[in-house]
């Protein structure tokens, strides 16, 4: 459907009138995306191939919630509905389809692979719904886009155990001759289904936890639980449901406000009963319900309390990532990555450039995980049957690494085996090579190195004859190689041939998902000392954690955690399980507590390693100022503020820490 122009003006002036949920997306489709309303261009939907990669991630929820989705299908589908599930983006990454209207439900992008992001479509259900994580129906000419002005679009958020958002569920209809009211019934179905299909992933993913089922009606408990809670044996809550966050965690001075985000609180703080009265109520009631009260409101909850199943062995972050229980397809590379956008964006890219013959360059500081996300590569690959065979050039002497790398024949030099031994390069044959510090290998090497890559042969010390071999490279190093290049440390041609693509991997201090990764680490880590129980982070040991520089990285985090959970007791992770540097704070802060704090920005001191800036004060107040409404106006998305002003998120990082800016908390 098209309009002319001044149909557009008068929806437009009618749209932004006011302060709705509706208003504020029409002004930031028009002035924030410009998209023009009156543009009839077709939806943006991705290719099969394209699209497993917004699918993979969304795995075990799509497993969860596709029952949820039938059977909101079967309840809506007579009225013209389908049923849609999409990432937080947009994407849509499942759907049931309404058979008889398929090729029209194609036509308007109601279909699995379609982006109905805001950014792309403009004031959408969907896209309105990611923003205020909240239900809404977008009704007819409520949509921005003209095309889209005959659909009907009711949507609500789908919440993670931690409260992040997951995806979003949404029924729509290709038109509809009622006025919005009479979507009331619809978004209430919606917004049903979507609680039901989040309990239902709270009780998959804590399955190894203690679970406490709440309500306020004893009848209806078995049937109609509203209230989760995921409690480690010493009675801390690991996590909860939105329903449990806000009736029980509404007030942010209350502890439970704090637990949800540091993994802290005692139950006793919220219910007034510690774990072990919890464990005896429950006894004590054989399986039924039992009476509790909330501290805050004193208000009377019906509870069941569910014990843990058997645990899983988490391999998340493990030092053997080829294991094969890591799986097939991506998705050894996806646990690497988590939900850090910059993580996500390398494993598309090394998704792309996998099984194509492209040598792949790993660059990033030490302990970032790069002979992980190598072997993560290889057990995505074609070549995950063969071997992987990993060489450090920094940890073998000179002297050494030739007859490592290439192997020797018989009687090659004295002292040699008779048989002569095959080098790392032939056993790698049919697999994939790991070249780790790359920069530190010597030149007269370099150029052997480079003829083996353009021949595919390689010649042993001592033979006559090369061999054929056949294997995919990836290096690695922790320095500028071209930088080196330019100083004649390294060969300009082979570092060509050796960067077909460059993957940079984040320092953790960078990561945006550092406190999953933590939580991960800590899984792990507790798996590998065959304890039952993971141990629960103190809210002032998470803080330490969060806010520590992390100069070595995963593997410094590994080992931090390593020891506190064989040193903690009760099962509690505290500052003093934890080591010196971090308990005293060493290292920069990753978000320095400054402006959130009110104090005016020429007060705060630099952090940073770099020199002072010779800029006059003036001027720093300014750029201060601009970086800081920047971070403001896109919710401190860092990554968004760096695309924006065409830096990477490393630079914007290194100017909070300097300008003292942080985000608040």
């Amino acid at each position: 459907m098209s309009f002319s122009a001044s149909v557009i003006d008068q929806r437009i002036r009618q749209a932004m009138q006011g302060d709705s949920a509706l208003a504020k997306s029409w002004k930031r489709s028009l002035e924030r995306y410009q998209i023009d309303p009156g543009l009839s261009t077709p939806p943006r939907v991705y290719s099969r191939g394209q699209l497993k990669d917004y699918q993979t991630p969304l795995e075990d929820l799509m497993h969860t919630a596709r029952e949820g989705m039938n059977q909101l299908s079967r309840q809506v589908r007579d009225a013209g509905y389908v049923v849609l599930l999409t990432d937080p983006q947009g994407v849509t990454v499942d759907f049931v389809n309404n058979e008889a209207h398929d090729k029209e439900l194609r036509h308007a992008g109601l279909y699995v692979g379609a982006c109905w992001s805001e950014e792309v479509e403009g004031t959408c259900a969907v896209g309105v719904c990611s923003i205020e994580r909240a239900p809404i129906t977008v009704h007819h000419d409520e949509h921005f886009r003209s095309p889209n002005t005959t659909l009907t679009c009711s949507s609500a958020p789908v919440f993670g155990p931690a409260g992040d958002l997951l995806a979003v569920l949404d029924a729509s209809a290709l038109y509809s001759p009622h006025d919005k009211r009479s979507q009331h019934l619809v978004l209430q179905m919606v917004s049903q289904t979507a609680r039901m299909v989040e309990d239902a992933y709270f009780l998959r993913q804590h399955r190894h936890h203690c679970v406490l089922h709440l309500s306020e009606s004893r009848a209806l408990l078995d049937v109609q639980v509203s209230l989760l809670m995921a409690l480690d044996e010493s009675g801390r809550v690991m996590a909860a449901n939105s329903r449990a966050r806000q009736c029980l965690g509404a007030h942010p001075d209350h502890p439970l406000a704090h637990a949800l985000t540091c993994m802290g609180a005692d139950i006793s703080h919220v219910l007034g009963l510690d774990m072990p009265a919890l464990v005896t109520q429950a006894h004590r009631a054989k399986g039924d319900a039992f009476e509790v009260r909330h501290v805050a409101s004193a208000r009377r909850y019906f509870a069941k309390l569910t014990h843990p199943t058997q645990p899983r062995v988490t391999r998340v972050l493990a030092d053997h990532a080829q294991a094969a229980s890591v799986g097939t397809d991506l998705q050894a590379l996806h646990v690497l990555a988590g939900t850090d956008p910059l993580m996500m964006s390398n494993v598309l890219k090394a998704s792309r450039v996998m099984n194509k013959g492209i040598s792949v360059l790993l660059h990033g500081e030490t302990g970032t995980g790069k002979e992980m996300f190598a072997q993560a590569m290889h057990q995505c690959s074609a070549r995950k049957a063969q071997s992987f065979i990993a060489l450090n050039c920094a940890a073998i002497p000179e002297s050494l690494i030739e007859s490592e790398l290439f192997g020797y024949a018989d009687g090659a030099f004295t002292g040699a085996r008779a048989k002569g031994v095959k080098g790392k390069i032939q056993q790698a044959d049919g697999g994939t090579l790991f070249l780790d510090e790359i920069g530190d290998m010597p030149l007269a090497l370099q150029t052997r190195l480079l003829r083996v890559l353009a021949e595919g042969e390689v010649m042993p010390l001592g033979a006559e004859v090369s061999a054929k071999v056949d294997v995919q490279v990836i290096c690695a190093s922790h320095r500028k190689l071209l930088s080196m290049v330019e100083e004649g440390h390294f060969r300009q041609d082979l570092y060509f041939r050796l960067s077909g693509i460059v993957i940079e991997l984040p320092a953790l201090r960078e990561r945006q998902d550092l406190g999953a990764l933590i939580e991960q680490v800590l899984h792990a880590q507790t798996r590998a000392q065959s304890r039952v129980f993971i141990p629960t982070i103190t809210p002032e040991a998470c803080d330490l954690l969060k806010h520590y520089a992390w100069p070595g990285n995963i593997r410094e985090l590994k080992n931090v955690l390593r020891t506190a959970v064989a040193l903690c007791e009760r099962n509690l992770i505290e500052p003093r399980h934890l080591p010196r540097e971090l308990q005293c704070g060493a290292g920069v802060p990753l978000l320095p507590p400054r402006l959130a704090s009110g104090e005016p920005l020429a007060s705060c001191t630099a952090l940073s390693s770099q020199p002072p800036s010779s800029m006059p004060e003036s001027a720093l107040h300014e750029k201060s100022a601009q970086l800081l409404a920047h971070l403001r106006q896109e919710r401190w998305n860092v990554s968004e503020v760096a695309r924006q002003l065409g830096v990477s998120r490393s630079t914007i990082y290194r100017r909070m820490a300097r300008e003292g800016i942080s985000a608040p908390i």
